[in-house]
């Protein structure tokens, strides 16, 4: 029998972790508890999801959580594939395998995660078209032949494919209504995948820009990580003025989005620490932002 509160804390989980993306989770969620119910067709993959946009907006990010919440090991249980790395028909050997003793990264993958998790290709648009004929028996099928000729049963799977098609039109449709940028990326990434890709996934979402508000949120979570790790050590920190807009300031670039503000926190918070011990200051107290770095004020 599925443990029902858990499944039911899918939801609460995602929307403490994933900010500005409020229109995602109600998407994927149901498809999610789907397949924990056992709902979901037994020959297909448990769920499949396209997300599209800007890079570092949490695409990535919710399809780790949701491993993280169901299968406890992310590093076991997502198999994360970067499609940049499979941009000629070669690289399907290295996919599937290049001889009848070997398995190829997927194979390898498999068997790490003993045939349950979430795969994850990323930037499905850089995959040769024959990459992306696999993709489309895996996602019809829920399985497949490896080199060594083992059939791989990727039913207990979810597949999530990310994209960053559109990513740069969305600059200019920032203030328009949603369902208006929706309409428009998935229209362009209706002309640049084939259309029996995008006919297979049971969701496809429309991740938005990150906004400072959200940006600043962000901050919030990944320094309050960070100063957890710290008070492990000893060193017990709080937050004060100016410290979220420097880390928003450092820790947001035009193409990455957020992707470097967990980095940033933990940078500027040890580098607080670090001159502290070395000056023979006290190590707990207040930060502050100063001069672009980050103090403490005891």
């Amino acid at each position: 029998m599925p443990d029902l509160a858990h499944i039911q804390g899918l939801r609460p989980f995602l929307d403490e972790r994933i900010i500005g993306q409020e229109h995602v989770i109600p998407r994927v969620v149901p498809i999610v508890q789907n397949g924990e119910l056992g709902l979901a067709d037994p020959k297909r993959p448990k769920g499949t999801f396209l997300f599209l946009g800007p890079t570092g907006v949490g695409k990535t990010e919710i399809t780790l959580l949701v491993t993280e919440y169901i299968y406890k090991d992310v590093q076991k249980h997502c198999i994360r594939l970067d499609m940049s790395e499979y941009q000629n028909q070669e690289s399907l050997g290295l996919l599937l395998g290049r001889d009848n003793t070997s398995r190829g990264n997927l194979g390898r993958f498999y068997d790490r995660s003993e045939g349950r998790g979430v795969i994850l290709f990323d930037e499905i648009e850089k995959a040769h078209p024959r990459v992306l004929d696999i993709f489309l028996q895996v996602l019809d099928a829920g399985r497949i032949t490896v080199a060594n000729g083992d059939t791989l049963n990727l039913c207990d799977f979810y597949i999530v494919a990310t994209s960053n098609i559109g990513a740069d039109a969305l600059m200019e449709l920032r203030n328009s209504p949603m369902a208006t940028v929706e309409r428009f990326i998935e229209d362009l990434a209706a002309a640049e995948l084939r259309p029996e890709v995008l006919a297979r996934f049971n969701v496809r979402c429309v991740f938005q820009k990150l906004g400072y508000n959200a940006q600043k949120k962000i901050a919030e979570i990944m320094l309050g990580k960070e100063l957890k790790n710290l008070a492990s050590k000893g060193y017990h920190l709080t937050a004060g003025p100016g410290v979220l807009d420097l880390l928003v300031s450092q820790g947001v670039e035009p193409r990455l989005g957020v992707r470097r503000m967990r980095a940033t926190a933990e940078t500027a918070c040890r580098h607080a620490v670090r001159e502290a011990l070395l000056a023979g200051r006290p190590t707990s107290g207040t930060l502050i932002a100063e001069n672009g770095f980050l103090v403490i004020h005891s």
